[in-house]
């Protein structure tokens, strides 16, 4: 076959459309892992940023070891800090499952952020379950996302546990 000019010139084209293509979806693919890497830093260091303050702070130690071994209930300022508290870390998953949905987190953090909601919910006393049901339970338009049902699920075995060893 012998190619005339025209037919190099639209086989150039051709290529030149290919290899422009195949260019967008390497910078594509880079900007996605860009955006990932990004967010899980971001996400991590609202963790970190968290711990730094509550080491900072003697009064945020003793309000969670309150918190989480207290027999008492939770009034004035460490009802405060206890919503507080339940808000940073509701907004904290929230935004880690949409990272996740939107594909620029890790199943890994996101698995991570169940093992967290299973822990920061499991250490808490009674009390403090009692702010975080109120505080789950203020979001009503978040009920459906799996995340929020994930702590509301782990909330209720925590109270319904609770509430079977409290029975004679």
């Amino acid at each position: 076959m012998k190619w005339n000019s025209k037919q190099i010139v639209e086989a150039v084209g051709i290529l030149a459309v290919v290899f422009s293509l195949l260019l967008v979806a390497f910078e594509i693919r880079q900007a996605n892992r860009i955006a990932v890497v990004n967010t899980e830093f971001a996400l991590r260091d609202s963790y970190r940023d968290t711990n730094i303050a509550l080491l900072n702070n003697p009064d945020m130690v003793d309000f969670t070891i309150r918190a989480s071994t207290s027999g008492e209930p939770l009034e004035g300022r460490d009802e405060v800090r206890a919503v507080v508290w339940t808000y940073l870390h509701l907004n904290t998953w929230v935004a880690t499952a949409l990272a996740y949905e939107n594909g620029v987190s890790t199943e890994e953090t996101y698995g991570n952020i169940l093992d967290n909601i299973e822990d920061v919910i499991g250490r808490s006393s009674p009390e403090m379950r009692k702010i975080w049901r109120g505080s789950i339970d203020s979001f009503p338009s978040l009920q459906d996302k799996p995340i929020f049902q994930h702590a509301n699920a782990v909330l209720t075995r925590y109270e319904t546990a609770g509430s079977e060893q409290q029975s004679p």
